[in-house]
Parts: C-alpha cells; sequence; structure tokens
C-alpha cells in the first residue's frame, strides 16, 4: 500500500510552483482571462475539425494498400454503449435498455475488420489494442471473444502485444475480470471521474468508493496489474476539498497511472450537458488551482506529470517514454505507443496513415449498409500536406516535450508575431537566433495555446474546442 503524503495548500511543498508566490489571485486571474480561450487539445493535426473531406473507397483501400507490412500498427476498437447516461459525457455514446443492439453491432463490427483483413495485402502485425467507448465491458463475454477471434485472424497479434480497455467498475463483476485476464487484457483504465458522493450524484454515475477499491483487488488477483483511473475537474459541486479527498482515496489505491482532465461544457454540442447548469460550477480560478493541486499532490507521492493532464508512477513506461523523449501523442492522449499507424474499427473511430486521417460515419445505418456492401464505412477525410506533417510532428514535441527547436522543422518560420505576448508574460522562452522555444513551469498550463501558434487552420471564434484552462 503507497504512503500518501499530506500537504498544506496553501503553503505548498516538494515540487516547484508553476507562478512565483508572490503572484496573487488576482494576477492568476488576469492570465486566465487573457488566455482561456477555446483551443484544440492537439491529440491529432490537422484536428478533427478539418476531416471535411468525403473519402471514396478506392481512396481508403489505396491507403490501407500501402501500408509496409513490416511496421506494427494500433488498433482501436469503439464500443459506443453505456448502460446510463453520465451528465458530463462528451463522447459517441448510446445508452441502451437491452443488450440485442450490443450484440448486433458486435457482429458488424467484426465483419468490418474482416474487411479490412480481405483489403490488406498482408497480414499486418498488432504491437497494441485499445477497446474504448462508450463502456466496452458492456459488452459480453462471449462478444469480446469474437472480437478477438476475429483480430487474431485479421493481424498477427505477438505475446508482447498490449491490450487495453476502458472499464466502467459499475459493470465489472469478478466473473468478467476473469474473463478478461483469460482474453490477454492487462491494462484496464476505470472511469472513476470523482468519489465524493454529491458531485457523483450530480453528474449521474454513483460508484461508492468501496465498488471500485472492489474491483481494482479483483483485476490484480487475476493478473491484471497495469491499472489507470480516470479522473475530472472542474464538475458540478467540485471544490478544492472534494477533489483533494478523491486524490487521497485514489492513491490509496496505487493505480500506476492517473489521467485528469478538465470537464468541457459544450451543451451546444451535448445537449444533456444542460442538466448539470442548476449545479454551481467551479469558475476558472479554482479550476486552475484545482489542476495545481492535483500535481502536487501526484508528484509528492510518486507520481510524474505527463504532458498536460496525465500522471505516471515514475516507473512505469510512460514516465520512462517522458524521459527518454520518446512520449507521444493520439487520439488515446499522451502514450508510449510506437506505432505511428493507428487502424480504427466501429461508429465514429478514427485511423491514422502517415499522410492521412479517415473517420468511420457516426450514424448507425450508414455503417451498417457500407459494410453490407463491402466498403469499410468512412465517412469523413484530412490528407495531409508536407507542410501538415512537419507542423504535426512540431506540435506534438511541443505538447510532449515542452521544448522545440523549429530549426528541425523543414518550411517552418518562428511566428513571432503570435508568440509576442505568451513571451512576454513568462510563458515561453525563445533562444538560438529565436529558433528554440521553451514552455516555462508559468506556461505549461497554456501548453496548448503556444501549439496553436503553428496551427494553419485554426480560428480563434472556433467554439467546438474546450477551452485553455
Amino acid at each position: 500500500m503507497m504512503k500518501i503524503v499530506i500537504f498544506d495548500r496553501n503553503q505548498g511543498v516538494g515540487e516547484p510552483q508553476r507562478y512565483d508566490p508572490a503572484m496573487n489571485d488576482a494576477a492568476i486571474e488576469n492570465l486566465i482571462r487573457k488566455y482561456d480561450r477555446p483551443v484544440p487539445r492537439y491529440t491529432s493535426y490537422p484536428t478533427a475539425v478539418q476531416f471535411t473531406q468525403t473519402p471514396s473507397w478506392e481512396a481508403h483501400k489505396a491507403l490501407i494498400h500501402r501500408l509496409d507490412p513490416s511496421e506494427p500498427v494500433s488498433i482501436y476498437i469503439h464500443i459506443p454503449f453505456c448502460h446510463s447516461l453520465c451528465h458530463y459525457c462528451g463522447c459517441h455514446t448510446r445508452i441502451v435498455g437491452r443488450y440485442g443492439p450490443v450484440s448486433e453491432y458486435i457482429a458488424t463490427l467484426t465483419q468490418e475488420i474482416a474487411l479490412f483483413s480481405s483489403t490488406a495485402k498482408k497480414r499486418h502485425s498488432a504491437s497494441r489494442i485499445h477497446f474504448g467507448g462508450g463502456s466496452p465491458n458492456l459488452a459480453s463475454t462471449e462478444d469480446l471473444e469474437k472480437i478477438m477471434l476475429a483480430l487474431g485472424r485479421a493481424f498477427h497479434i505477438p505475446p508482447e502485444a498490449q491490450i487495453d480497455m476502458e472499464c466502467d467498475p459499475r459493470l465489472l463483476s469478478e466473473e468478467k475480470i476473469r474473463a478478461l485476464a483469460l482474453m490477454g487484457i492487462r491494462r484496464v483504465s476505470l472511469g472513476v471521474q470523482d468519489f465524493d458522493p454529491n458531485v457523483q450524484g450530480a453528474i449521474n454515475r454513483i460508484q461508492p468508493f468501496e465498488q471500485v477499491k472492489n474491483c481494482v483487488d479483483n483485476l490484480r488477483r487475476h493478473g491484471i496489474e497495469n491499472i489507470n483511473f480516470d479522473l475530472i475537474t472542474g464538475l458540478p459541486l467540485q471544490t478544492l476539498e472534494t477533489v483533494e479527498a478523491t486524490l487521497e482515496k485514489t492513491l490509496s489505491l496505487s493505480p500506476d497511472r492517473i489521467a485528469v482532465f478538465a470537464y468541457a461544457h459544450v451543451p451546444w454540442m451535448k445537449k444533456h450537458q444542460h442538466l448539470l447548469e442548476k449545479f454551481p460550477r467551479p469558475d476558472a480560478l479554482t479550476r486552475y488551482k484545482m489542476s495545481e493541486l492535483v500535481r502536487e499532490m501526484l508528484c509528492h507521492n510518486g507520481f510524474t506529470d505527463i504532458g498536460i493532464d496525465h500522471y505516471a508512477q515514475n516507473t512505469d513506461s510512460l514516465a520512462l517514454a517522458q524521459q527518454a523523449g520518446q512520449l507521444r501523442r493520439n487520439f488515446q492522449g499522451y502514450t508510449d505507443d510506437t506505432a505511428t499507424t493507428l487502424i480504427g474499427f466501429g461508429l465514429s473511430s478514427i485511423s491514422q496513415y502517415a499522410d492521412a486521417y479517415i473517420q468511420n460515419t457516426t450514424d448507425a445505418p450508414a455503417y451498417r449498409k457500407a459494410i453490407a456492401e463491402g466498403r469499410i464505412p468512412s465517412a469523413r477525410s484530412c490528407y495531409l500536406t508536407e507542410q501538415d506533417q512537419s507542423r504535426r510532428a512540431l506540435i506534438e514535441r511541443i505538447m510532449c516535450d515542452f521544448e522545440a527547436d523549429l530549426s528541425n522543422y523543414r518550411g517552418i518560420e518562428t511566428p513571432l508575431e503570435s508568440l509576442t505576448e505568451l513571451l512576454q508574460d513568462g510563458l515561453i522562452t525563445l533562444s538560438h537566433r529565436k529558433r528554440i522555444i521553451r514552455i516555462t513551469e508559468k506556461g505549461r498550463p497554456f501548453v496548448r495555446l503556444v501549439a496553436a501558434c503553428f496551427d494553419q487552420y485554426l480560428n480563434q471564434a472556433e467554439l467546438r474546442h474546450a477551452r485553455a484552462v
């Protein structure tokens, strides 16, 4: 059991503060007010907003045919179903009261996997398989086994391949855990979000601490040792005190990784989020203080902060990848996955190729129709120019390393006009003829704004992105 180090929030200990202690709340609020505007999370570049082309099946087949059979690929399986609606949710998911639609969907999904296999010239090796949702563990053991069998026929899955699954603790019985372990699942991400009963009631996700603890104990008992927690800050009724209490309970369970996402309130896109507006939500300054509390508390208890919203125990492969300069960022967030090609299966899933992104349709009837007609159900795409690819690599390094040498990226000039205010406010430094950019400790919460300076497509009035802080 991990020994939890408790500290005084008002004084701070250990890790260096992002802000000079002399800086008061008013100064912090001024920075937040100045820079807290919608910007992408940069899990891709160009971002999904730019996936505006409609790909032909012939064009998609050409991308599959060009894949190098000597290089392994990553696989993403999307199971977009949940048994109840969490009111904060921004995912592509469907609430079901019976199992029939899930079983029918998985039957079509296995056909999609087989279609990819018949299209590919070679049987590619899979280095990683990730089940996302929705709640993938809502699927029955039998249906999950069907997916694994389909993947095994379509891809070579070596023993060392990492197989991960996002799981809802409320649907994770010991019997299901035993089955997941037998299928080769070795890492599970638990959707915890918050342990406070009042917050759980507001967001319509009741799962007591003891229920999550029981899941963790059972996972480890059956050999699934790698456990991630997903938490959210900025939720209705959250306070600094409730966030601290959630972190203490989280640390008591010793997860390997913790992702702490900032709640994005976008009711114009997700209508059900209007249900949260009857509850008080933390203001921008409090949300900032929550993120700093998370960082201070986790870093003082054996975790390394990874990028903007991930934490990993110091000996975890994610922390080691960061130390080695090999951290990556893709649609699953920060990762140590070295594969450059990601193949997505299922509704709304995205495939990433060397010079293109292809996204499946989000429309279930269109998805079934395409598969029945013998084509992968792609609906949106974005083909990258050489300049796009260069900027993608640069933005990934900024988001992962908090620094970059612009001299390494062909055709990219230093955008001094965009960077000037960030430089004046001490959020970045520029050196060696203004070609090496570094984000300061003070500037780390604003790193997405720095990345945005290199985004040729960003419209600052675009409201489809989460706020920067």
